[in-house]
């Protein structure tokens, strides 16, 4: 079930760090270093990595770069999340039949994304990895048919009704998109991506846990994990619940998705679920998470009540992992308190031995 594609570029990298990481300090990193000695998971790193994201409200140009920007320096994650959505021209879907309407999209479609990958590149790539988010072809698809936000639950709802239907009917549809992401993960690395977050979605038990995610959406949505593991050193498989909840059962679907890192919906098990150490070993691979990202210290901003649900997260976590969130964060949330959480969270294992 452990189906791991090892990057030779990774390989590469925490061989030639494990050789001086004896002599020097953290201080003596860059971020792109440290991130790499989570992947070598011969020993534990003391240095714990943090990811947090948000939506941004700025979705183009300047503005769109300069948000990244801002996040990354006011709160001190360790790499740089393109969080950047792509909203398709709408294909009016309202029966099964029109399916067929969706094609792959025109290549400069994707030149405003491309642009705020090489200019964060320009930026910041000398200190951070430049990590874009690339969203499922399910959800993709939902957005072209007229599904634009994760938060319209209705409308997705209706096209996952529709998808029931008649799951054979979406494969030509599924086909374009995947077809139109692929190329986009091919051009992002030429602008400077150093991997990808890839979302995965559909096999909750709410949505398509019955064997429609594993025999019609898997086959489309493990090619964006494949391709990326071949071109570049660093990806995130991030297992979106989209509001629905996991079983053990459900969560084997996944099992044989490649990539570095694997960022679980820790808060989402129907029943017991799986703890981050477990998960870890399920994958054979680093986790990403520990936080709900629904946490009422969060949204309250209580650094002190955030920094007790951190010591009980990090008394129990692998030895390589990645602290973050099931999933993005409130918009609006304290970046300065959550400034003092990622500083208190980088320091825990040397302040807490």
């Amino acid at each position: 079930m452990k189906h791991i594609l090892k990057s030779s570029f990774a390989v590469i990298a925490f061989t030639l760090l494990g050789a001086a990481a004896q002599a020097q300090t953290y201080a003596d990193y860059n971020k792109r270093e440290l991130i790499w000695q989570v992947l070598d998971q011969s020993r534990a790193n003391d240095y714990v990595p943090v990811f947090f994201n948000i939506h941004f409200k700025d979705k183009e140009g300047q503005k769109a770069v300069q948000s990244h920007i801002d996040w990354y320096k006011t709160t001190h994650v360790d790499f740089v999340n393109v969080k950047y959505e792509y909203f398709p021209e709408i294909q009016a879907v309202s029966s099964t039949k029109d399916w067929k309407k969706i094609k792959p999209f025109a290549p400069e479609t994707w030149e405003e994304q491309l642009n705020v990958v090489r200019q964060l590149k320009r930026e910041l790539g000398d200190e951070a990895l430049i990590i874009p988010t690339v969203f499922s072809p399910l959800r993709v698809l939902i957005q072209t048919a007229g599904s634009q936000l994760s938060s319209d639950r209705e409308g997705r709802r209706h096209f996952v009704e529709l998808i029931k239907q008649d799951p054979e009917a979406i494969k030509p549809a599924l086909e374009a998109v995947t077809q139109s992401l692929l190329y986009y993960i091919r051009e992002a690395r030429k602008a400077g991506a150093d991997g990808f977050y890839i979302s995965s979605q559909g096999d909750d038990l709410e949505e398509f846990g019955n064997g429609v995610f594993a025999e019609i959406i898997k086959p489309y949505d493990i090619q964006l994990t494949q391709l990326a593991s071949e071109i570049a050193p660093f990806n995130i498989l991030h297992i979106c619940e989209s509001g629905g909840h996991f079983t053990e059962s459900t969560f084997n679907d996944y099992a044989d998705y490649p990539g570095s890192v694997v960022n679980p919906p820790l808060h989402n098990w129907k029943g017991k679920g799986l703890t981050l150490k477990e998960i870890s070993k399920f994958f054979g691979r680093p986790a990403l998470g520990g936080l709900n990202n629904r946490s009422k210290a969060l949204k309250e901003g209580d650094l002190e009540a955030l920094k007790a649900e951190a010591d009980e997260i990090l008394k129990d976590a692998p030895a390589n992992f990645i602290f973050g969130a099931d999933d993005s964060l409130f918009n609006d949330v304290d970046q300065e308190t959550l400034r003092k959480l990622v500083d208190y969270i980088h320091t825990w294992r040397q302040t807490h031995k």
